[in-house]
């Protein structure tokens, strides 16, 4: 049985989330901006309703009103754009460091600018808005204000962003929970924000399977619960009745009344709840390396400014190139390895389930050798040794290569002896340097872990300049002449 099962059996048993870490893997930023999203029904890029603010100041409701209607979704988008695009560009312009990055110097800024959502469908629907707005042309006889390609094109930008493993711009509040606890729910269930928070915080005397049940008839979008769905297609309609066709502002803003008095207790009850677990979750401690992956955020976000303020705009290709997609795939591949080792080498209880499996091993210090040589290439190296008693067998074959935790970042060391030693193991392991370490060795007396993993950096892409054949597109084939009479030639 997994680690996860278990926890997920206890919590069935206890009628109460298991954590699964010790640690927050994820930054909470101090005022982070929010936003709830709710699409139209059948319409994957047609919002019916966005809420956009700070915990600080509350939110701000825009309602289209019959959002099918082209020039009244963007009106409701425009004044979404004209609060959120200055909120979102507001922190380069607060303090910053100037680092340099693909050979610019970008002004990165201090503070990282989080946006926090409800759940990750709330995400792929920001992208497909972002979609629809960021090619919009801005000439000719239905040009968009320009701060709508704007809006789309940082919408696009954040919902890729939000692919990348680890990363800490944009928090999806179910995806937050469901990364911290184990629950009997199954992997589509755990997508659920208030089934998740039912689950982490139930009731008093309610066992979580049951207040997730309960919990289940409340959801926070973007796809409304049926019955409120049918009530907005009524309101709907009869908003586009009434108004005959006039898109006047006035009008439409007198006319959807009822319309922004539903969505705004829909959103309120969302907004609520978010808040709710932002807050308790912001309590448990920062995991070390997060702070590593925020500043990693922070220059990926001065870069995408600097991008809008170049030549092209803010405009991005909607396809990837071979190239592209290589380098793409790599960047999410090392980024999941390395959030993967940094979670493990951070928190203890993330670490156990590769102790189980023999990725790693853990016991205290019997002995530290720092002056050992051994004969390398013909000369007499220093080789610094450790001896380790664990308390249940070590499994590992001689030549395991392994990073302290402490010093994940630095050189590996190799397991050189294993004997057995009553319940467990005396496991003797040799640095393969001679070089001082700056975390220096593992003290005589404590806990030290050794694991498989490491945060070293990774191999370098290195790619051809042009792509290889079986990248590119196929030669159109070759086309017959018809009236072509080859003189030279006779029939038989």
């Amino acid at each position: 049985m997994s680690l996860q099962a278990l926890l997920a059996a206890r919590a069935h048993q206890e009628g109460k989330a298991q954590s699964t870490a010790l640690y927050r893997h994820r930054a909470i930023a101090d005022d982070p901006l929010c936003i709830v999203a709710w699409q139209l029904g059948a319409e994957p890029y047609s919002p019916g309703a966005l809420a956009f603010g700070r915990e600080s100041s509350g939110f701000q409701l825009y309602v289209p009103g019959y959002p099918l209607q082209r020039d009244l979704l963007f009106a409701a988008l425009l004044e979404f754009a004209k609060n959120f695009c200055p909120a979102f560009e507001a922190y380069a312009a607060g303090p910053c460091e100037y680092r340099e990055y693909k050979g610019k110097v970008l002004a990165v800024p201090l503070a990282l600018p989080q946006i926090v959502v409800a759940n990750d469908e709330t995400i792929r629907l920001i992208g497909r808005l972002g979609r629809r707005l960021a090619y919009l042309s801005t000439t000719g006889q239905f040009a968009a204000d320009p701060l709508l390609p704007r809006l789309g094109r940082h919408f696009m930008w954040i919902a890729n962003h939000a692919h990348l493993p680890g990363q800490q711009l944009i928090l999806s509040v179910a995806g937050l929970l469901g990364s911290h606890y184990a629950t009997a729910m199954s992997a589509l269930e755990v997508q659920s924000l208030t089934a998740m928070d039912a689950w982490v915080a139930p009731p008093s005397g309610i066992h979580g399977f049951h207040a997730a049940e309960l919990a289940e008839d409340h959801p926070v979008g973007p796809v409304p619960k049926p019955k409120d769905g049918e009530q907005v297609h009524a309101l709907m309609q009869d908003f586009n009745k009434a108004r005959a066709g006039s898109t006047d502002p006035a009008l439409v803003k007198n006319l959807a009344a009822p319309l922004f008095d539903l969505y705004g207790d829909m959103v309120e009850e969302t907004w609520s709840l978010i808040w709710k677990v932002i807050n308790r979750e912001r309590h448990k401690p920062e995991a070390g390396f997060v702070a590593r992956r925020v500043g990693e955020d922070r220059l990926k976000y001065a870069e995408h400014l600097d991008w809008m303020m170049g030549p092209a705009d803010g405009r991005r290709k909607a396809r990837l190139t071979p190239y592209g997609a290589a380098v793409r795939l790599n960047e999410l591949e090392s980024s999941n390895t390395l959030v993967a080792a940094e979670e493990a080498i951070d928190d203890p209880l993330r670490m156990l389930p590769h102790l189980l499996t023999g990725k790693a091993l853990a016991g205290i210090v019997l002995n530290c050798n720092p002056f050992r040589t051994e004969v390398v290439g013909g000369r007499n190296c220093k080789r610094p040794s450790v001896t380790i008693r664990t308390e249940v067998p070590c499994q590992m074959p001689g030549g395991t290569e392994l990073w302290w935790t402490s010093a994940s970042g630095e050189k590996e060391w190799l397991v050189a002896e294993v004997t057995p030693s009553g319940g467990g193991s005396e496991v003797t392991l040799i640095l393969q340097t001679n070089r001082a370490q700056k975390a220096g060795l593992p003290a005589i007396g404590v806990r030290a872990c050794f694991s498989q993993f490491n945060t070293r950096p990774g191999y370098e892409l290195h790619l051809p300049s042009q792509a290889p054949w079986t990248h590119q597109p196929a030669a159109p084939p070759e086309t017959t002449d018809l009236e072509y009479n080859d003189s030279t030639e006779e029939a038989a």
